[in-house]
């Protein structure tokens, strides 16, 4: 009977390393799928702007400052109706409202809620002030579902979305960033 009663022990602790083995492999899959989605969508942003960079026309990407942030709640300007042909700034401006739409999971909903997108976004565009040809930043931070302390201990010196994704060990614990660099030209 001992024997019976120490081997049902070995396999309930067995079960429950297997049961929290598959909550981590469950939580990993989803942090990747958001850092996947946010790999496209950033992407997706900068080819964008290459497409539309004639003269100037990167300016409406980055304002006159170089740099644009939006996050989930302060969306970029509404994207224009231009079924007739769009300007170069109208372009961007329904690239911009078409990007913080698929960042947020407008494509995909549930009973009227957005469910497809990043968690709590903050989009930050850089490069020349000027709107010129040069190196254009698209950088995104989301919230992760576990707080990595460790992860941001000056590894990342991007600022986009600072403070707002807090963790209860320290700043930034719940922050994921990515960001992509690239040279747009004529």
């Amino acid at each position: 009977m001992l024997e019976v009663l120490i081997s049902v022990l070995v396999f309930s602790i067995g079960v429950l390393g297997i049961a929290a083995l598959q909550l981590k492999a469950k939580q990993s899959g989803y942090e990747a799928v958001q850092r996947t989605l946010a790999t496209s969508l950033a992407t997706e942003l900068l080819e964008r702007m290459r497409l539309n960079s004639s003269g100037t026309s990167l300016i409406n990407y980055v304002t006159a400052n170089g740099t644009q942030t939006f996050n989930s709640s302060t969306p970029p300007a509404a994207a224009p109706n231009c079924s007739a042909g769009c300007t170069s700034t109208q372009i961007a401006a329904l690239d911009l409202r078409n990007f913080w739409d698929a960042l947020n999971g407008a494509s995909e909903t549930r009973n009227g809620n957005q469910t497809g997108g990043l968690v709590n976004p903050t989009t930050c565009i850089s490069g020349p002030a000027t709107g010129t040809p040069g190196t254009y930043t698209v950088t995104i931070a989301w919230r992760g579902q576990a707080d990595l302390a460790w992860s941001n201990q000056g590894v990342n010196a991007s600022t986009c979305g600072q403070g707002s994704y807090d963790g209860p060990s320290g700043t930034n614990g719940y922050r994921r960033i990515l960001s992509i660099t690239t040279w747009i030209g004529p």
